[in-house]
């Protein structure tokens, strides 16, 4: 019986696991899509945060244009000075240089440090950044990237405008808004890190050369380059930028290069940093590449913290339904070894024995297989009671069933019929073989060596199940054999066959 529950515990056990591990994975599964509702909310946080920086900024360039490049009097000067030689057009050059040299220091102040303006032909009239710098036509589009070669070259976002006057086109306006000048606004509104990268296919196709040196190949991944600066007013460590970088680099592989939205959460030193990619694009709409937002958010941890807690929970309400159901399980086999033993020797009881019996009878009509039973008793074991003691009875009845059990087969069936009665069932067993079983019992039980009593013995009543027997009639058949055995001396094997 302790091998039945221990097989039920080990079914529970292996459910309990199997259980758990279903469990972790579906739990599994829905922390990383509310981490991933998490990131994409960051995602539309940093894009947000990138496009109201630029409208704002292109809100103060919109008052530029109306405020200054609409007055009637600077667009006389500059359609004045398209149509003069050139060294009329210095005088014209200074005049508005002069003029506008107000607006352009104040245009510093916002990080505004790139404006100049263009004929119709592509020849720079004026750069207020560089003044003494004019007279060079640009045919091509560069990718937002002005300067000369000196330190003061970088990249940035155009924001061009064209003028007219009197319904004369004059050329072109062209602000440029600085990396640089974009991450120090998103830095001092929004607090967090940002760096622009740059993609590599569009530096060796749009960039001058002295430009390309002022741009250093990323951590992230090596086909993406961003801008160097002097600029150290950074919100998270450079150190521990570089740490991030490193970790995104094993952890992204090829993904810059889908240009598409995304981020990721990154643990550096205890702390969690979610890490947003914002795709950005040349004014042609050609993927150019991302604005990367580093911002220090231990919010993701507790994504970790509370799928540990809950499945911390549910295990332990499994281990309480485990613990629960090998205990019933174990009670329930308990109550059925209770009901099935009988209590003083821990053989089967008479009911038991039946519900065997009828089983084996089943076969034995079906297949036609040999079934023996044989049924004694203890010879005078009332004396044995009244001269030795209840206590000596019991002792006797408990050795008689441990001597029996030694003898038989695993296959048999034993168990008290009742008093001093007992039965064995033995399967695949002809009377031959029968008669041999009970002999050998008999004399077993005969040379035991009992304490108290010496000697005790038994007669043996033996039949064979034949396929038209019922519990009653093959049992009453042993009886009868039983009885004969006693009639005859006792201590002794007697058969009755059935009727044919």
């Amino acid at each position: 019986m302790d091998a039945k529950i221990k097989k039920s515990a080990l079914i529970y056990i292996l459910s309990f696991v199997f259980l758990s591990i279903v469990i972790w994975f579906i739990f599994e599964l829905k922390k990383n899509q509310n981490k991933q509702v998490y990131l994409n909310q960051k995602i539309v946080k940093a894009a947000a945060e990138f496009k109201a920086t630029l409208n704002g900024y292109k809100m103060l360039i919109d008052f530029i244009e109306t405020r200054y490049f609409k007055d009637p009097e600077i667009l006389k000067l500059l359609y004045e000075s398209y149509n003069a030689p050139a060294q009329k057009q210095n005088i014209y050059r200074k005049k508005i240089y002069t003029k506008l040299q107000t607006l352009y220091q104040e245009m510093k102040k916002y990080q505004i440090k790139f404006l100049q303006i263009r004929f119709p032909d592509g020849t720079v009239f004026l750069r207020f950044h560089r003044p003494e710098r004019f007279g060079d036509v640009i045919k091509e589009e560069k990718f937002s990237i002005f300067g000369s070669p000196k330190k003061e070259v970088t990249g940035g976002f155009k924001f061009p405008f064209e003028l007219y006057y009197n319904n004369h086109f004059l050329g072109t306006v062209e602000i440029i808004l600085s990396y640089d000048a974009v991450k120090e606004e998103l830095r001092k509104i929004f607090k967090g890190e940002y760096q622009f990268l740059i993609y590599k296919k569009i530096l060796v196709n749009r960039l001058l050369k002295e430009e390309k040196k002022n741009y250093i190949q990323s951590e992230i991944d090596p086909d993406f380059y961003y801008e160097s600066g002097n600029n150290n007013n950074y919100q998270i460590p450079v150190e521990v930028l570089s740490q991030i970088n490193l970790k995104l680099r094993e952890k992204l592989k090829n993904r810059l290069e889908q240009f598409k939205n995304f981020a990721v959460d990154v643990k550096v030193d205890g702390d969690y940093y979610v890490v947003s990619f914002i795709v950005i694009t040349s004014m042609t709409g050609e993927k150019a590449g991302y604005l990367v937002n580093y911002e220090k958010d231990n919010t993701i941890f507790l994504f970790s913290e509370t799928f540990l807690m809950m499945y911390a929970s549910v295990e332990l309400a499994l281990l309480a339904m485990l613990a629960f159901l090998i205990n019933i399980r174990t009670r329930s086999e308990k109550f059925k070894i209770l009901s099935e033993t009988d209590p003083l020797t821990g053989i089967y009881n008479k009911g038991k024995f039946n519900q065997v019996l009828e089983e084996e009878l089943k076969k034995v009509k079906r297949y036609g297989r040999p079934l023996g039973v044989i049924l004694f008793d203890i010879d005078h074991f009332k004396k044995i009671n009244d001269t030795y003691g209840h206590q000596v009875g019991d002792y006797v009845l408990k050795t008689i069933a441990k001597i029996v059990k030694q003898n038989i087969r695993d296959t048999d069936t034993f168990a008290r019929w009742g008093g001093e009665e007992f039965v064995i069932l033995a399967p695949e067993t002809d009377l031959n073989g029968l008669k041999i079983l009970a002999e050998k019992l008999r004399k077993a039980i005969e040379e035991y060596p009992f304490e108290h009593v010496k000697k005790v013995t038994s007669s043996f009543g033996i039949t064979e199940a034949v396929p038209e027997d019922t519990t009653d009639t093959v049992i009453r058949r042993a009886d009868e054999a039983l009885y004969l055995a006693k009639e005859r001396g006792r201590n002794r094997v007697e058969i009755v066959l059935p009727e044919i």
